[in-house]
């Protein structure tokens, strides 16, 4: 398979994942209210300023971009993939600063249309694109000198001594690891941005370890098809609850790790 044909399937899958899960995505948020928590973390890390101009990119139902509007007062343009996502996010975005469009995080130049924003965010986004370049030239073409881009990242489950949980999980559970739990990793994704912007800076937001959030979270289609892809829904909803319940003596000395990266655009 070409590199081009896998990055065209690649965008396929995740559309088709996320067109099948705005409804289960959107009782996960009611339940939790992770992303919402996630994009505040984000903003508060980065140090976001009030009123800017924000591209949200992969910005799925607007929960990032409703909390950029409601408690930084920012203008925010959203993109995402998903036509489902995105018109579920129409439906529940009134403010008249948020705008969502379906479209390719690749072709942002073409989607901002002349705009220039202050800062260009991947909430829990960047690791679902296959060509991460593409993505960060595009979101750099759009931001004005100063201007920053900024991700959040998949999660990492640690144990007391930093192992990796997930590893443990799948061992326990007697399954395949995943081949593409993300499609681009996080090293991958801060060099591309370093390349981008020079120097920049890692945050991160470490959360207790709780099963029942890891068994929500990864119930969402598009998340648990990460985890074990080829299976149909339902065998992949007893797959996940079975994982993480192999990981129940962890609730003490593990946590969930949300790591966070961001750059800022040189003055030409």
């Amino acid at each position: 398979m070409s590199a081009e044909d896998f990055k065209n399937k690649v965008k396929r899958n995740v559309a088709g994942n996320f067109d099948r899960s705005f409804q289960i995505y959107q009782a996960f948020e009611d339940k939790h209210r992770f992303f919402a928590s996630l994009a505040t973390h984000l903003a508060d890390a980065i140090d976001l300023q009030k009123k800017s101009r924000v591209l949200d990119v992969g910005c799925g139902n607007g929960i990032s971009a409703n909390i950029l509007s409601e408690n930084y007062g920012c203008e925010v343009l959203g993109v995402d993939l998903s036509e489902k996502m995105i018109a579920a996010g129409k439906e529940n975005c009134k403010s008249p600063n948020v705008t969502l469009v379906q479209g390719d995080g690749e072709q942002l130049s073409r989607i901002a249309d002349g705009q220039c924003f202050d800062y260009v965010l991947y909430n829990a986004s960047i690791f679902i694109f296959p060509d991460v370049t593409a993505t960060l030239d595009e979101a750099l073409a759009c931001l004005h000198p100063g201007g920053k881009i900024a991700f959040s990242f998949y999660p990492r489950l640690l144990g007391e001594n930093d192992e990796d949980l997930f590893t443990l999980a799948f061992d326990r559970l007697g399954e395949p690891h995943p081949r593409f739990r993300v499609i681009t990793d996080y090293d991958k994704a801060s060099r591309a941005l370093e390349k981008c912007c020079g120097n920049i800076r890692h945050h991160q937001w470490v959360r207790p370890f709780d099963i029942e959030f890891l068994q929500d979270f990864f119930f969402i289609p598009a998340q648990s098809a990460s985890l074990f892809p080829g299976r149909d829904y339902e065998a992949r909803q007893s797959l996940v609850k079975k994982l993480f319940a192999g990981l129940a003596d962890m609730t003490t000395h593990g946590r969930i790790v949300w790591r966070m990266a961001e750059g800022v655009k040189r003055d030409v």
